[in-house]
């Protein structure tokens, strides 16, 4: 049994010792959670009794991971701006190409980004989900629930038996926004920043949150929607809808969603053109959030730019991907347990099938409908399980095995925490029976 595995086993055995306790804890963290800032277009977060917990040692480990992985990414999207036959491979618009080639990867490779993955907890593998570089979120979801954690009396006796921390999101990301804006502009200034989306589309409380931390460490900031900035051609500026001079953007808007609304953006898309704004979150990100990534990682012209140590790490860690095409059609139906379907460009877990998820005769259905075009085929890697106290799938509380999900948030190219979810599927969506844990790093 690893050290996580006692540390999980000992803290379930505390939970199950007063069951009326139990009970009424989690109730109440519940009730926290529904009064908390954690609220997505007006639902709360779903969570269990146990936060997730880490050992130090792990998440060392994952730190040094993302520095391997980071540097395979930076061949990458430096091979994607000085080799035309390269960009190919990737199939964007010229539109997506040209914004994507007006950014500069140089100021910072990747700003902000949520590295999502399937971590085994026994043996220590994992295989990679998702690469969030655009609108990563949720940081707002791992502070609120370790906040409504304090009401648990488990957690806090944990807490006291051990030496142990939170993951620091806000203020971590507001200096490493200065920093890249300081090594952008070659200034000591301050800057005065917007933290941009589509209001009817973001997450407005987490927002303003944010905005919150920046204003306490000194950096004036505002959150407003895309659509209402206004851009000065005169004096190249852009402005807020409150009329103040914006220096730098956090944007949290999915350039999918920017490409949808693209005759509405025109104020940010000039400024940025213009370089009357530092945008915080470039374009180029979209060249490791699109999940065709995947793909190209495994792609002959990718693997001759890495060496012998990057291809292992590829091999090892990202899960067979390709083109979904009509030749693939009687495999998928064949072995459905197989291979989930993916969007070429979509968050949220939209558009996302698994074969693990559905009856054959569902799963022929799915696959007959899916378009041939704008989709990509990989390999279903089954999530780690591991036990937990909350609701069930009939609604009723108690002890369920829970499929874990791990994500690293990584600021300017340094780990800086880990987002946590289970689900009672090996699908782990809120559009299924996805539940959000607190993360909580334990000192060995």
């Amino acid at each position: 049994m690893t050290d996580l595995q006692k540390l999980n086993q000992a803290y379930l055995e505390a939970s199950a010792a007063d069951p009326t306790r139990l009970a009424r804890e989690f109730d109440a963290i519940t009730e926290y959670m529904k009064a908390s800032t954690a609220i997505h277009h007006g639902e709360y977060v779903r969570t269990c009794y146990e936060p997730k917990l880490f050992t130090e040692k792990i998440f060392a480990r994952f730190a040094e991971d993302i520095r391997i992985l980071y540097g395979i990414l930076d061949k990458v999207i430096h091979c994607y701006y000085r080799d035309p036959d390269y960009r190919k491979l990737f199939g964007f618009d010229a539109l997506t190409e040209e914004l994507i080639l007006r950014a500069n990867p140089d100021v910072s490779l990747l700003p902000m980004a949520r590295i999502d993955f399937f971590y085994n907890e026994e043996t220590g593998a994992y295989k990679y989900c998702e690469f969030n570089t655009d609108g990563t979120s949720a940081m707002n979801e791992d502070r609120e629930l370790n906040l409504g954690q304090q009401l648990s009396t488990v957690y806090r006796d944990f807490r006291e038996e051990h030496v142990t921390r939170t993951c620091e999101l806000f203020d971590s990301w507001v200096r490493t926004l200065c920093a890249v804006y300081r090594r952008a502009r070659h200034t000591q200034q301050v800057p005065y920043v917007a933290i941009v989306d589509f209001m009817d589309c973001g997450t407005v409380n987490e927002f303003e949150v944010f905005q919150g931390y920046f204003i306490q460490n000194g950096v004036p900031a505002e959150v407003c929607d895309l659509r209402d900035l206004r851009y000065d051609e005169k004096k190249k500026e852009l402005y807020g809808p409150g009329g103040h001079k914006i220096d730098a953007i956090y944007r949290r808007a999915v350039t999918s969603d920017i490409l949808e609304r693209y005759d509405s953006c025109g104020a940010l898309l000039q400024a940025v053109r213009e370089d009357a704004v530092l945008l915080v979150g470039d374009f180029h990100t979209q060249l490791v959030h699109n999940k065709t990534i995947f793909r190209i990682l495994h792609e002959p012209q990718t693997q001759t730019l890495l060496t012998a140590e990057e291809q292992a790490f590829v091999q090892a860690h990202v899960p067979l991907t390709k083109t979904y095409t009509a030749q693939d059609r009687d495999r998928v139906l064949a072995e459905k347990d197989s291979w989930i379907l993916k969007p070429l460009d979509s968050y949220a877990s939209r558009g996302v099938h698994a074969g693990v998820e559905s009856t054959q005769e569902e799963w022929e259905q799915i696959v007959r409908q899916t378009p041939l075009q704008g989709y990509l085929l990989q390999e279903f890697y089954r999530p780690y399980v591991t036990e937990n106290y909350g609701l069930g799938p009939g609604g009723t509380f108690g002890k369920n095995r829970y499929y874990n999900l791990t994500g690293v948030y990584v600021y300017d190219g340094v780990a800086q925490g880990i987002y946590s979810r289970v689900s009672l599927s090996p699908i782990i969506s809120s559009q299924y029976s996805e539940k959000t844990l607190p993360t909580l790093l334990v000192a060995e």
